[in-house]
């Protein structure tokens, strides 16, 4: 079983890949045949970002969502679907505090164990520090943008800077 996230991505069985794009990616992913012929399993938290992209949704795709931590594990150790999305928020785990935040590396373990007889792919719109903390457990993370992000204030700065410089101009005051 292969799912191909165009250009040249391929999600396949037994594989846990972190997909870091926007939501109209995972979106267009869904909507590829293939995902109805399989039993899919789509966690999310509070309002899902992208399940009110996909115009119709498959016979085979269960959608869970997920309020804690502690509901996406129970989730994660009973899915037996073929494929499991986990649509990455944030918000899950802005609770945690102290000792509470190993709960993550938890959530990790889990992908990593369901990825045995599973494809796992774990989507979020960026990489935040939670997900951070997840990305060590997958066999790949693919970021896919369609435009370049925009530029910090300091790389706007070194870019006036340098076009300062080049004129010839530096040093006058």
């Amino acid at each position: 079983m292969r799912l191909w996230c165009r250009p040249g991505v391929t999600f396949e069985l037994r594989q846990l890949k972190v997909l870091v794009a926007p939501a109209e990616r995972m979106a267009a992913l869904l909507e590829v045949p293939e995902i109805a012929t399989f039993h899919a399993l789509y966690l999310h938290y509070g309002l899902s970002e992208v399940l009110f992209r996909v115009p119709r949704q498959g016979p085979n795709l269960l959608v869970q969502s997920c309020m804690t931590v502690h509901q996406l594990l129970a989730s994660l150790q009973e899915a037996y679907q073929t494929i499991v999305v986990v649509e990455y928020d944030d918000g899950i785990f802005s609770a945690l505090e102290g000792g509470d935040r190993d709960v993550i590396f938890a959530v990790g373990r889990q992908l990593r164990e369901l990825a045995r007889s599973s494809t796992v792919l774990l989507h979020a719109p960026r990489a935040e520090r939670g997900l951070r903390a997840l990305l060590g457990t997958a066999d790949q993370v693919v970021w896919r943008y369609d435009e370049r992000p925009a530029a910090t204030r300091t790389q706007r700065l070194r870019a006036v800077q340098l076009t300062i410089e080049g004129a010839g101009l530096a040093g006058f005051s």
